[in-house]
């Protein structure tokens, strides 16, 4: 039998178990406080969309770990991109300005994405992007794979660019950075504007981006993805999977985002398969239509104050996981998206790799207009980080394999003092099992990391 959970203003505060429920709670992962250390006092403060442009959940990624040092990046009030790193596990944060660029922007989604390409060590910024011209730049080689003798400083990563190939990147949003087993990074973007927008597919190898084209089309029906999450697996070493998962918005009133989408390529992104195995799309000539019916594996209405690009992870097993927020089944719909969003709740969806079917399991946790994190251990317990927009508290939610992933528990609530979203450091947590969390403070000027061990 299930727990039954009760909610007040969004934080836990009683739980009636049977004692099979409390076993269930008992096998969720534990997680202890170890450190917080403090990665800046200077964040940009500036308060839009509900978030800061230092935290939010489309950072992929915002904080990452790489050959035994962690890395971030933040903007601070003067409008500078830092990028700070540390020795793991418990060395103090060296940060560096780059003040050859200052932005003048206050919009959150203008966020800061870090991309690491194994490959030759090359650490890649992109960020100040919202319907607007790409800027990024890269460091020199070896950085992050030689990090105790290569040099340390700003003259070490070169200048900004506009663009990757000679392929325009005038109208984009929302870079995120990932890498192939082999060591080939790539980039995926948005072009055009919320309502009306394509995914489009970059590569590096031999220290040269390529533009692969376009995976996802919207415009053509006039409406466009907003990627839960784009990342590989690696349980076939011969043949690493790709995975992406999105909902679809068809204007730009948050109101109409609908369903949850999912692909996967077993070619880097070169030619995509539907749920059932079957290749329906090509990058660049023919590409995923991004509202086919036969992409959609679970239906969410439109009105249902579903938040885009919430978070995805893929467990050792390939078993591909989704934290959603949108309102309970029982609620009525509800255009009003601020609205609508007091009563979403996280929602978990899951993929089961052997029969292909997805799952649903809905969570009592509250979080307004927040969005936030999940992750998966080495183990593949589950783990989510999520904020309250309303009391700003940080929460940390976890679920353990050997429930299937019902047993959701609330392990850690924070004083009022958190804000934006918060961002999980994944490859810390499936690599070293430590959980690492990038948080803002309420307010932007402070972002603390905050360090649990783990233990289930």
């Amino acid at each position: 039998m299930r727990r039954s959970l009760c909610a007040v203003a969004g934080v836990v505060v009683c739980l009636t178990a049977t004692p099979a429920a409390q076993q269930a709670a008992a096998a969720a992962p534990t997680v202890t406080a170890s450190t917080t250390t403090v990665l800046t006092t200077e964040g940009r403060t500036a308060l839009t969309y509900t978030g800061y442009m230092n935290g939010e959940s489309f950072q992929q990624d915002g904080i990452v770990t790489y050959n035994g040092w962690q890395y971030s990046a933040y903007w601070d009030q003067s409008g500078y991109v830092n990028i700070a790193r540390r020795h793991l596990p418990s060395g103090a944060w060296s940060s560096l300005k780059l003040t050859d660029y200052a932005t003048t922007s206050t919009d959150s989604h203008n966020t800061i994405s870090i991309g690491i390409a194994p490959s030759d060590g090359t650490i890649h910024l992109a960020f100040d992007t919202h319907s607007s011209q790409f800027r990024y730049r890269k460091s020199v080689a070896g950085l992050a794979t030689s990090p105790t003798t290569a040099t340390w400083s700003t003259s070490s990563f070169g200048s900004v660019q506009s663009a990757l190939t000679s392929t325009s990147m005038d109208v984009v949003t929302y870079p995120q950075f990932f890498a192939h087993p082999d060591g080939t990074l790539q980039l995926a973007i948005r072009t055009g504007y919320s309502g009306t927008g394509d995914e489009v597919l970059y590569e590096y190898r031999s220290s040269t981006w390529t533009s692969l084209g376009t995976f996802i089309d919207g415009t053509t029906a006039g409406n466009n993805a907003y990627l839960f999450g784009i990342e590989y697996h690696t349980y076939d070493a011969a043949t690493p999977l790709l995975h992406a998962t999105w909902t679809v918005r068809e204007t730009s009133n948050a109101s109409t985002n609908h369903d949850l989408y999912y692909a996967y390529s077993k070619d880097k992104g070169r030619t995509w398969r539907n749920n059932a195995g079957t290749v329906v799309a090509a990058t660049g000539s023919n590409p995923l239509v991004a509202d086919a019916n036969t992409l959609k594996v679970r239906s969410i209405g439109q009105n249902r104050g579903l938040m885009n690009q919430e978070s995805q992870v893929v467990d050792a097993a390939g078993i591909v996981h989704v934290l959603a927020s949108h309102m309970p089944a029982s609620s009525a719909d509800n255009s009003d998206f601020t609205s609508a969003r007091e009563t979403a709740v996280l929602v978990h969806y899951w993929r089961d790799k052997a029969t292909k079917v997805w799952h649903q399991d809905y969570t009592p946790f509250l979080e307004r207009s927040s969005r936030g994190d999940i992750a998966v251990d080495a183990a593949d317990n589950l783990y989510v980080v999520s904020g309250d927009s309303s009391t700003r508290k940080l929460h940390i939610q976890t679920a353990s394999k050997a429930s299937g992933w019902t047993d959701w528990t609330i392990r850690y609530t924070s004083s009022a003092i958190y804000y934006s979203d918060p961002l999980i450091d994944h490859r810390r947590l499936t690599s070293l099992g430590m959980l690492s969390i990038f948080a803002p403070r309420y307010g932007g000027s402070r972002i603390d990391v905050q360090d649990w061990t783990v233990s289930g």
